[in-house]
């Protein structure tokens, strides 16, 4: 009878308690690949305007990957714009547009590091690179956003002087926030100047947004084909 009673007890749904001590089963082989993705992954976005330590190890690196970038999603909308004359039109619009944040960090920004360096602000080269890759980086995410909807505009217009208009607006929205990404990150090390500093910087900083503000309209005026430029 006594040897019946471990069948009985199955029977009836009474499972014999597990022994003390042991260890549950390894999950299975496929179960580490269905675990949910980690949400704090950083977007496209993100990740192109990174905050990196300055002066790391790669930072350049990733400088040089972001300034890249940028100036790929401003030939992108140099083609969305070329779109309404076709052909060789929108070669010359995708090589044109980034032009200007190619003048502006060839031209401006170490004018304007000599210029802080004189002021005896500290600032270093890896951190006017990290703004000037910070600002061309933006200035061509917002370019690249624009550029399916000019696209559209500029083929769809009866008007060429409407396509021009809405092209240049486009370019002027996207100077604007560069021209703030940019000076926003060249501001972070300003902050920890003295007060003196931090205002010869100030004046620095203005005449810089102006230059580069005129320098940008006057490429893209002299050689974008729709605004009448490089025929």
């Amino acid at each position: 009878m006594q040897a019946h009673a471990p069948y009985v007890d199955a029977l009836a749904g009474d499972a014999p308690p597990e022994p003390q001590g042991t260890t549950p089963p390894p999950p299975p082989p496929g179960a580490a690949a269905e675990a949910p993705a980690d949400e704090s992954a950083p977007s496209f976005a993100k990740s192109l305007l990174g905050d990196g330590p300055e002066g790391a190890a790669g930072a350049l690196r990733d400088d040089a990957r972001r300034f890249a970038t940028a100036l790929a999603l401003s030939a992108l909308y140099g083609l969305s714009i070329g779109t309404r004359d076709g052909g060789l039109s929108i070669l010359k619009h995708a090589a044109a547009v980034p032009l200007a944040p190619l003048a502006v960090a060839g031209l401006g920004v170490p004018a304007l590091f000599i210029v802080l360096t004189l002021f005896d602000a500290p600032i270093d080269p890896p951190a006017a690179v990290k703004a000037a890759a910070r600002g061309a980086a933006t200035t061509g995410l917002v370019l690249g956003g624009l550029a399916p909807a000019m696209a559209l505009f500029v083929t769809t217009s009866s008007s060429r002087v409407g396509a021009a208009f809405s092209a240049g607006l486009g370019l002027m929205l996207a100077g604007i926030f560069g021209l703030r990404a940019f000076l926003g990150a060249i501001g972070v090390p300003l902050g920890r100047a003295s007060a003196g500093v931090r205002t010869m910087s100030g004046f620095a900083l203005a005449g810089f947004a102006i230059f580069a503000t005129a320098l940008s309209a006057r490429v893209w005026w002299s050689t974008l084909p729709i605004f009448g430029g490089a025929q």
